[in-house]
Order: structure tokens, then C-alpha cells, then sequence
């Protein structure tokens, strides 16, 4: 990617996630980034909007990247996996001490209603990572009792990580999030077959 429209999107990552996409005006994104003025900043992107949209593509391929990589890592117990990957968010969450968390439900919250572009797409980000977890969960089966939704499972672990990523970040307390963690694994080891636990705790 070119250096000066990765420096753009950086400095308007930065600033929508400390103040929102709204409150972000193209002149605040030329300031952070340096750029000499409007027309520099025209030359890399066509509108607001589509700055935001590719904000958000790269926001998650970072995101998959570092985290979702974890899902997919083939020498590492499914289970066991998605236990790595729920520490490595609240890992994440610690070290900004508590302060931004998801940006993508930040920007759901913000936008879902108002922009429908964004609707769209922040809706492609969480399935994208819903399947991810979904495929995690299939590949787990053999451990998994027979009547578990991987779908609605995975649904639900992103519901509630996303839901304490942001009471983290209200409270400005990580034991708040690593709290949550703690249960979300007690949760979905409820799923996992009798002789699996049994397996796992010899």
C-alpha cells in the first residue's frame, strides 16, 4: 500500500476510534496525517464515506491477522484455540487500558441506523467472524455434545465478547472483561461431551 495513504488511514483509525466516525471531519484526518491540504487528501480518497469504508476493511484485516489467525492455527486443540483467542482480547483490552475496545461495534453502535453503507458492511465484519469461529467449532464436533448450533454458538460468543469489550471500556476496569472471559469458556465447555471433559481434565 502506498506510505502516505496508509498514513491517512491510520490517523483516521485513530480518530474515529477516540471519537467516533461522526465527530471526524476529513479536516481533522488531513491535520493528524500531515497532508498540505484537501486536494492531497482527494487524490487518495473520493469522499468521507469511502475513507470510513476502507478504515474499517483494514481494521479487520489487522484483526484477522493477529487474532483470528489463532482460530486457525492447525497444531493447537480447536477448544483450546478459541480459549487462546479469547485471552488474546482480553490481553489487547489491558494493554490500551481499557480504552477504545471493538471498533467494530463501536462503529455498529454509532452508524447501524443512521448510514446504511456501513450497516452493510460492519454486517459482513461480524459474519466474517462468525464464520471463523463457526469453522473453529466445526472442526471440534468430535468433543462437542450432538445438538450444538455452531451458527448460534458462535453468535453468541461474539454478542458477548463485543458486549464486554464495551462495559470494559465504560467502567475503565479489566477485571470486568476478564470476568466475562472466565464465563464464556465455563459456557461453552457446557457443550463439550462428558468424556471429553473427562479427557481433557486427565
Amino acid at each position: 500500500m502506498n506510505t502516505r495513504r496508509a498514513q491517512i488511514l491510520d490517523a483516521a483509525a485513530m480518530l474515529i476510534s477516540r471519537q467516533g466516525f461522526s465527530a471526524t471531519s476529513v479536516e481533522d484526518v488531513i491535520r493528524e496525517s500531515g497532508l498540505s491540504g484537501k486536494s492531497h487528501f482527494y487524490h487518495y480518497f473520493r469522499s468521507k464515506e469511502e475513507l470510513g469504508y476502507e478504515v474499517l476493511d483494514r481494521q479487520f484485516e489487522r484483526f484477522a491477522e493477529r487474532g483470528l489467525a489463532i482460530l486457525r492455527e492447525p497444531m493447537i486443540d480447536p477448544l483450546e484455540r478459541l480459549h487462546l483467542f479469547i485471552d488474546a482480547l482480553v490481553a489487547a483490552q489491558a494493554e490500551r487500558g481499557c480504552q477504545g475496545g471493538s471498533p467494530f461495534g463501536s462503529l455498529a453502535a454509532e452508524l447501524a441506523d443512521a448510514h446504511e453503507g456501513f450497516r452493510q458492511r460492519i454486517a459482513l465484519v461480524f459474519e466474517r467472524w462468525a464464520n471463523q469461529i463457526q469453522s473453529l467449532l466445526w472442526e471440534a464436533r468430535p468433543y462437542l455434545v450432538e445438538d450444538v448450533d455452531s451458527g448460534r454458538l458462535s453468535r453468541f460468543i461474539i454478542a458477548t465478547l463485543e458486549g464486554a469489550l464495551l462495559m470494559s471500556r465504560v467502567k475503565r476496569d479489566i477485571s470486568v472483561l476478564e470476568g466475562i472471559a472466565i464465563d464464556l469458556k465455563r459456557f461453552v465447555g457446557m457443550h463439550v461431551r462428558e468424556q471429553a471433559r473427562q479427557a481433557q481434565a486427565a
